[in-house]
């Protein structure tokens, strides 16, 4: 009798050392592929660093008195032209920056309104005409209008918006457009222009 029970005693023994070095070698093995999925993700993450640090680009004027901050997804380009900094892409997004001296007992929304009234003359199709805005950038007084035109060269409409900035004494002009049928892809890109614009 002693002898039919010792074995079966000895044969679970042997079932549950079998049944430990199994799942010991499973546990091994979740831990070594858990401790490579963390190593991987540490080096995929220097690489999305590296490129978050440079999606955008800072253009500067010829003359190096201004600069903007704009992402690399714009596609812009800096052109040789009679405008302080003017900025171009393939796909006819145009930014021209110009600067003029502020006139003295002038109020700017006056000066706006006439800029306003005269540039609109010079485009025969304009529709969607916006009323002058006051906004402040960077705690500076700015006003901005906008409207649709037609270019009939391309026969394409496209939305414009100048804005105007009083910084000191001098006053940086923004003519920002681009096709009107990117209108929703460019909802911030005025925004975005005058909050990253500088004077150095």
């Amino acid at each position: 009798m002693y002898e039919f029970y010792e074995e079966p005693r000895h044969l679970n023994f042997k079932k549950v050392v079998i049944i430990s070095v199994v799942l010991i070698a499973i546990l091994l093995l979740v831990i070594l592929l858990i401790a490579k999925k963390i190593a991987t993700s540490e080096k995929t993450l220097e690489p999305q660093t590296q490129t978050t640090q440079n999606t955008t680009t800072t253009f500067s004027s010829n003359d190096n008195t201004v600069r903007v901050e704009l992402s690399n997804h714009l596609n812009l380009t800096k052109y040789e032209s009679n405008y302080l900094l003017e900025l171009r892409s393939e796909n006819n997004l145009g930014i021209f920056i110009s600067k003029k001296d502020a006139i003295s007992n002038r109020e700017l929304s006056d000066i706006v309104n006439a800029d306003k009234i005269a540039f609109l003359q010079n485009f025969e199709k304009s529709s969607n005409i916006s009323d002058i805005k006051e906004l402040s950038v960077n705690n500076n007084l700015a006003y901005t209008y906008s409207f649709h035109y037609l270019d009939t060269k391309l026969n394409k409409a496209f939305y414009l918006q100048i804005a105007w900035l009083q910084i000191d004494n001098q006053y940086y002009v923004f003519d920002i457009e681009f096709p009107l049928d990117d209108l929703s892809f460019y909802t911030n890109l005025v925004t975005s222009v005058l909050a990253s614009f500088s004077i150095k």
